[in-house]
């Protein structure tokens, strides 16, 4: 692991303590473990495909503010390694029917194929949602290694409910400027889009999908990808 990685890691988990400190009684903490087929992230598997356990923390007070921490360990026939790593905290707010939240996060991955982007990088963002419906807007100061900014939204929604199953729909767009050598100024579009079903089934948390992408730093073709996962939370 990075010396980058840890101190991310490092930086999360003291948050969460922190917070937890300050406001004992009335915070709240909880857990999840999860197993998937292939960890994705727009659009794309960033653990390589291969299967993945994964364990997160969040931390959040009747104030608004939250914090959380998550680390993946993908799984091959060789040593298990470890293959992403997400830190982040905000503040979230309802006004009437519309939640608000603002916060900043911090990703980091184990493998890359372009040596363009950082394995770890930043991302601050804004979201709002209404009913079921929720977007957000990311803006990352150090995702590209030239120090360019880099943008991204996204856009989720129920699309059926049925008993205890659910359908939901999500489409993503990232802007990344152009590569420096090709003169040309600007931002590139890419889109990434995900359908998955789901439904909990005693303490577990069942998930199938698909999703796919057009960024050539995953893939060229856009077509899609399927991937189950399993949750338990506590």
């Amino acid at each position: 692991m990075s010396r980058r990685a840890r101190l991310g890691t490092e930086a999360g988990l003291v948050l969460i303590g922190l917070l937890a400190l300050a406001t004992p009684a009335r915070a709240q903490l909880a857990g999840s473990v999860s197993a998937s087929s292939s960890e994705m992230f727009r659009g794309e598997s960033i653990s390589s495909g291969d299967p993945v356990l994964a364990a997160g923390i969040s931390f959040d007070t009747p104030g608004g503010f939250f914090a959380g921490a998550s680390a993946s360990l993908a799984l091959n026939t060789e040593v298990p390694r470890i293959s992403a790593m997400v830190q982040y905290a905000g503040f979230a707010t309802r006004r009437g029917a519309v939640s608000l939240e603002l916060g900043l996060i911090h990703r980091s991955y184990a493998r890359i194929v372009d040596t363009d982007y950082r394995r770890g990088f930043f991302e601050g963002y804004v979201g709002a949602g209404v009913g079921g419906v929720r977007a957000r807007v990311y803006v990352s100061p150090d995702y590209l290694r030239d120090g360019r900014a880099s943008y991204y939204a996204e856009v989720g929604a129920p699309l059926l409910r049925h008993e205890k199953w659910r359908l939901e729909g999500h489409a993503g767009l990232s802007l990344i400027p152009y590569d420096k050598g090709t003169g040309r100024r600007g931002l590139r579009r890419y889109r990434d889009w995900r359908l998955t079903l789901s439904r909990p089934v005693g303490p577990l948390f069942l998930t199938l999908g698909v999703n796919g992408t057009n960024y050539p730093v995953y893939s060229e073709t856009g077509r899609g990808r399927v991937f189950g996962s399993v949750a338990y939370a506590f």
